[in-house]
């Protein structure tokens, strides 16, 4: 977008919705702050986290909500445990882990077209889903180039191979709570429920299979696409076979055994995930149940954010190499978080988590539902395709971010006017931001791997098209198959009774 027509929008779109605030109620000063920030966010007029800091002036400046209540919203449980997980995620990366399990996936897959591409899809998909998927992409992207340079593809095959790790990423996001921030967006919207059933276990519970299902139709799709002339279609040279085999093996041998550093984050990142699965898995009695305490008939819980925290404390205490530098670096520095953290994903987060607060305080909540309440004649699985769309449609040229935290209040207002399980509706939504595939802005991982170049974007459209519906349509069955096993989807649960936990308005 030029310079002067962003300027433009700049100016005239708050103008524009300016008799949302002129003798109004508190509902509609929250709508203009709400669809403000949903067209800056969309256009990126402004920063994105720039833009997530509007509730900050302009809840107070409109009364709907004092500064103080609006700034602690930024920081919640659900923040603090992203924070503490991308550091980790970090120290992984610092020390070469990740590398090192995406080598070894290629030295086992094979070195024929099709088995490069799990070599590449398997290990992108499993980092993904612990570590942030840009820097998954922008960590395969080296290995990517070197590996074409061998295979001596052609620009089909180049183009597949790209798409096939930018696809990869997006998926793997979803296996996990930690995988991308719609997840933990989700998470922290489900707070305002006691007793939901949304924990680490349950989320890998129902998105594991999905994700499998969806890796497999991104790896069929885009040989389809990029091959359909020659379906069988393999590299058949054995000097090609040799040297790419060699070039991976050498890059792996160039690693050297395990240090004590990468053992060291491999075992405090193992720590922390079995600390976060057994929470409350569902099964047996967690560990937080053991660890509660009353002060004045109040009960203080610990989430997952403590021990998250707890753990990425002691990354900067132990030493990277204490047997011959017991005073050097440790396994992650302060200047490492300051260089490379992504800070502008907290404020997003939180940006959405205020919207969030505004709207139900404002009632602007209830005032959507009251008009969605049509709804209730459409059969559920429409009305979820159609939030879907939705949200798929959006999710193409916004941040998935952004996304989620816009329509996410909206879908939780649905499900209470429906008399639905929130999480049939929300889970649905919150999947099919992540699975955006059609255009380079969609993503972080699409847009690194169209800026190496041998992309057009016509094929990513065309091919992102074809998976986005059908990773809905995977997303839709997994609701109505196992997901119903995993969270009880057929009836309205009593934890999903809003009216003690909105306020009535």
């Amino acid at each position: 977008m030029k310079w002067w027509i962003k300027c433009a929008f700049q100016i005239v779109t708050p103008l524009c919705l300016l008799p949302l605030v002129i003798g109004t109620g508190a509902a509609e000063r929250c709508a203009y702050v709400v669809m403000l920030m949903a067209i800056f966010w969309t256009l990126e007029l402004l920063p994105l986290p720039v833009t997530s800091l509007f509730p900050v002036f302009l809840f107070p400046l409109l009364g709907i909500l004092d500064t103080n209540r609006t700034s602690m919203v930024y920081l919640k449980a659900t923040n603090m445990m992203y924070m503490g997980s991308l550091m980790m995620a970090l120290a992984v990366e610092e020390s070469g882990l990740h590398r090192r399990i995406a080598l070894k996936a290629l030295c086992v897959a094979g070195t024929g077209i099709r088995k490069v591409m799990l070599g590449f899809m398997l290990p992108t998909a499993f980092l993904s889903m612990w570590i942030s998927n840009a820097a998954t992409a922008a960590m395969m992207l080296p290995i990517v180039e070197a590996v074409l340079e061998q295979l001596k593809a052609n620009k089909k095959h180049r183009a597949m191979i790209l798409l096939c790790v930018a696809y990869s990423a997006n998926i793997g996001g979803t296996g996990t709570l930690i995988g991308t921030p719609p997840n933990m967006i989700l998470m922290e919207f489900l707070q305002q429920y006691k007793d939901h059933p949304l924990n680490f276990g349950t989320w890998m519970l129902f998105s594991l299979p999905q994700l499998l299902v969806n890796l497999l139709l991104v790896w069929i799709t885009l040989q389809v696409y990029f091959n359909r002339s020659n379906l069988k279609s393999e590299v058949q040279k054995k000097d090609v076979e040799s040297g790419l085999k060699s070039t991976v093996q050498e890059k792996y041998a160039a690693l050297g055994p395990m240090q004590f550093h990468e053992i060291s984050v491999l075992t405090l990142f193992s720590t922390l995930v079995i600390i976060w699965f057994f929470r409350q898995p569902g099964f047996v009695p967690g560990w937080a149940s053991f660890l509660q305490h009353k002060i004045k008939d109040e009960v203080v819980t610990i989430s997952s954010a403590s021990p998250t925290i707890l753990i990425v404390t002691l990354l900067f205490l132990v030493p990277r190499d204490p047997r011959n530098d017991p005073d050097g670096d440790k396994l992650l520095t302060w200047t490492q978080v300051q260089r490379r953290f992504p800070w502008g994903i907290i404020l997003l987060m939180g940006g959405g988590f205020a919207l969030a607060e505004g709207s139900k305080l404002s009632c602007l909540t209830n005032l959507i539902g009251e008009q969605l309440s049509s709804l209730s004649s459409c059969p559920l699985p429409v009305v979820l395709l159609v939030l879907c769309l939705v949200t798929s449609v959006v999710s193409q040229i916004a941040s998935n971010s952004a996304t989620i935290s816009m329509i996410l209040p909206v879908v939780l207002n649905v499900a209470e006017v429906l008399q639905v399980n929130p999480l049939y509706l929300a889970l649905g939504v919150t999947l099919t931001a992540s699975n955006a595939f059609m255009l380079p802005v969609s993503t972080p991982p699409n847009a690194i791997v169209h800026s190496a170049g041998g992309i057009r974007v016509l094929d990513m459209v065309c091919s992102g098209l074809v998976l986005n519906l059908l990773c809905m349509l995977v997303t839709a069955l997994s609701l109505h198959t196992h997901a119903t096993l995993v969270f009880d989807l057929t009836e309205f649960p009593a934890w999903a009774n809003v009216s003690s936990a909105l306020q009535t308005c």
